[in-house]
């Protein structure tokens, strides 16, 4: 009997370990399942609560089961992650994920989870600074915005083009929606500051002055509509007339509607300094920093950092000046392409060595239209559809006055290997669900890491890379010091006078030059930190790899591993480039 039960033993062992990996197996697939349903769900329900964001999100909805949606700009209430019409709030979505086994799901499931996990907990925090998000801003706010989205808009087919006129036509009651929250902030004593309503003012009667048959998105419409071959000559005619209509009717009026409604309210905000000087403001700005960074260090750490970069920098260039004083002339570095086309080009050329071989895409160039120039961002680069990589557009601003330096290294941050290139490299990849969310510390702190690269790529030859070194220096000194203002001024509460001081002892003597920052940062708080504090923390987690596995550390596999993961919060990209050197 003992040789028997013996004999037996290892049989009933492996049948044991046959049903344990069955079950595993089985409860992989179940666990993957549920994920899938949950993203699916998600994605299919947020992304249709604005036509703006299905449109550049998607080129073929249905192929993502989305095939019957409403035609709308979706909620002014910008803080929330959803709107009103879906009824899903994040802690609805958060009790979904919950419920779905973690352990038994894949790594790449995981690392999306783990993105969702920490992006809805804390849109869940959202609902205690309802008033404090501000829609509208000189540069980067709505009506800015809205021009530029609405011409780029790409007609795959006629349907694209009727729920385009849809949309437009619904600018009128958008912006009144728009006036709506701004009295409502108004009422809590939470309204911007005059400069900043007269900026927003200015900036909408650039926009409609002149024949509304001269305004861009009637131009430019009618450009794209000429180029269609799917249409007739008579139906382009029908088509171009309509616009012209809703763009007379619907658009200009919004537009004059929100200037009317902002002079009626000015003289209402309560505060003309930061943040911290409202009631949650210091709340509220702890809040922001983890939303628009992507960053969940505690305020002092952030300051401290920042600081000790600035130091080192403003020694750098210093120590650089004592050895060559010509080093201040950019002009020196003056014999680079002055063609974007070559300067993407060339880019694309020198980057091979530290980053990987991106796909093949087009790229168009464009230049922001006239009557914008004052108002938007000196460049920026407009994300293609997920499902359709292949059409690109950077903006360039005529009115930034950009030396043959600045655009080069500008381009390398809305193009190669910046932006574009991080988008391709990363946009088809992850869950469509990871799409919802905007990690800019990522985005930005990546685009503003390669950008500091770009300076080595800029250096033709030896005699001129002093000049190149101390312009990145300048450059990162100047986002170092504009980020570490914007927690003086919306966390310490620097008041103007204060802000001045300090820059005046570092050898600010303008007024007008400080008094436009301290506006501008004033107008969108956390803003400069997106780009600096994202590109500190490239850096701090390149030089931990460096540090802990120098064997096996390789900058092109570095870069490969950080477009791999894909944009999300810090503390998930620090995880899994970690679980990444620890597998080698």
């Amino acid at each position: 009997m003992k040789k028997i039960s013996l004999a037996l033993i290892p049989a009933s062992c492996f049948l044991l370990l046959g049903i344990c990996r069955y079950y595993n197996a089985s409860d992989s697939r179940s666990a993957a399942r549920e994920f899938d349903t949950f993203t699916e769900s998600m994605f299919q329900s947020e992304i249709t609560s604005s036509t703006l964001n299905l449109h550049y999100t998607l080129a073929e909805p249905e192929n993502y089961g989305i095939s019957d949606y409403p035609i709308t700009y979706g909620s002014t209430d910008k803080i929330s992650l959803v709107s009103s019409e879906t009824g899903n709030s994040p802690e609805f979505y958060l009790k979904e994920l919950s419920a779905i086994s973690y352990r038994n799901l894949s790594t790449n499931d995981q690392l999306t989870y783990d993105i969702l996990l920490l992006a809805l907990d804390n849109a869940s925090k959202a609902s205690d600074f309802a008033l404090y998000q501000e829609p509208l801003g000189p540069t980067i706010g709505v009506q800015a915005q809205l021009p530029v989205l609405l011409s780029e808009y790409t007609f795959y087919d006629e349907k694209d083009i009727r729920d385009y006129l849809e949309l437009i036509a619904q600018t009128d009651s958008y912006f009144s929606s728009l006036l709506h929250f701004e009295r409502s902030r108004s009422d809590a004593g939470l309204f911007m500051t005059d400069t900043n309503a007269d900026a927003i003012i200015a900036q909408c009667a650039s926009f409609i002055e002149g024949d509304v048959k001269s305004n861009f998105l009637v131009t430019l419409f009618n450009e794209k509509i000429d180029s269609l071959s799917f249409l007739d000559a008579s139906r382009k005619a029908e088509l171009k007339l309509e616009n012209l209509k809703a763009v007379k009717t619907h658009v200009l009026p919004a537009y004059e509607l929100l200037m009317e409604g902002l002079e009626t309210l000015k003289g209402t905000g309560k505060n003309e300094n930061g943040l911290c000087y409202f009631p949650a403001g210091k709340a509220y700005y702890e809040y922001l920093m983890r939303d628009t960074t992507g960053s969940y260090l505690p305020i002092e750490a952030i300051e401290k950092r920042i600081r000790q970069q600035l130091s080192q920098d403003i020694l750098a260039c210093q120590e650089l000046l004592r050895e060559d004083p010509a080093a201040i002339s950019q002009t020196a570095v003056s014999s680079l392409p002055s063609e974007p086309e070559d300067i993407l080009a060339d880019l694309q050329e020198k980057m091979k060595e530290d980053f990987p071989q991106p796909p093949d895409v087009n790229v168009d160039v464009k230049y922001v239209h006239k009557s914008l120039e004052d108002f938007l961002s000196p460049a920026f680069y407009l994300t293609p559809p997920i499902d359709d990589l292949s059409e690109n557009v950077i903006y360039i601003n005529n009115g930034s006055g950009y030396s043959d330096l600045e655009l080069y290294t500008t381009l390398a941050h809305e193009g190669y290997p910046g932006h574009l290139y991080q988008n391709i490299c990363t946009g088809s990849t992850p869950d469509p669900v990871r799409s919802l969310f905007s990690f800019g510390g990522y985005t930005e702190g990546w685009a503003t890491y390669v950008e500091m690269e770009s300076y080595n790529y800029a250096v033709t030859d030896e005699s001129v890379r002093d000049c190149a070194e101390f312009a990145r220096l300048n450059r990162s000194v100047m986002l170092g010091l504009s980020s570490l203002l914007d927690i003086c001024i919306h966390y310490h509460g620097y008041t103007r006078e204060q802000t001045g001081n300090f820059l005046q002892q570092l050898g600010f003597a303008r007024a007008n030059s400080w008094n436009s920052l301290y506006d501008a940062i004033l107008e969108s708080p956390v803003n400069y930190l997106k780009y600096y504090l994202g590109y500190l923390s490239f850096l701090d987690l390149r030089d931990y790899c460096q540090k802990y596995w120098p064997s096996l550390f390789n900058l092109k596999d570095f870069h490969r591993q950080i477009l791999r993961i894909g944009p999300c919060p810090f503390p998930v990209l620090e995880k899994y480039m970690k679980l990444y050197y620890r597998s080698l």
